[in-house]
């Protein structure tokens, strides 16, 4: 319950996709972002942090905590007052590549009372979320 699913494909190989993620300093999409910091600089790996600052809200951030290349990055984040942990899944698919998003959003504080919420949130950011990375990829 409260749990977030989902997903979108996306006419790019896998390979594409995976990379989009390891560079989130590079490609953020949400309108809110007004800058993405990586540490520490050079490539993503466990333990990578993004930090993102938003042009109205208070920073957020994002560790990859897991790699499977091409196939899987698993995260952990801090966004207002959730701790999502989850799945980037990419999974090839006739024409592109299957992005998944499966996390679970972890509400904190007065949020932790209603769990369901926090998913429906959660899902509606995350399905439109998956649409800008779509537009964003099929256009380069």
């Amino acid at each position: 319950m409260g749990k977030i699913e989902s997903s979108v494909t996306i006419a790019r190989p896998v390979e594409d996709v995976y990379a989009y993620f390891l560079d989130l300093d590079k490609n953020a999409t949400d309108p809110d972002t007004e800058s993405v910091a990586k540490e520490p600089p050079g490539p993503s790996q466990p333990g990578t942090l993004f930090r993102f600052q938003g042009k109205k809200s208070r920073e957020t951030t994002m560790r990859i905590v897991s790699l499977d290349p091409d196939r899987r990055i698993g995260i952990e984040g801090d966004v207002g007052p959730a701790r999502p942990t989850g799945d980037f899944l990419f999974e090839p698919v006739s024409g592109g590549t299957k992005l998944t998003v499966r996390l679970d959003p972890n509400p904190v504080g007065p949020m932790k009372l209603v769990p369901p919420l926090a998913g429906m949130i959660g899902q509606r950011i995350w399905d439109a979320r998956l649409l800008r990375i779509k537009a964003a990829l099929e256009r380069n």
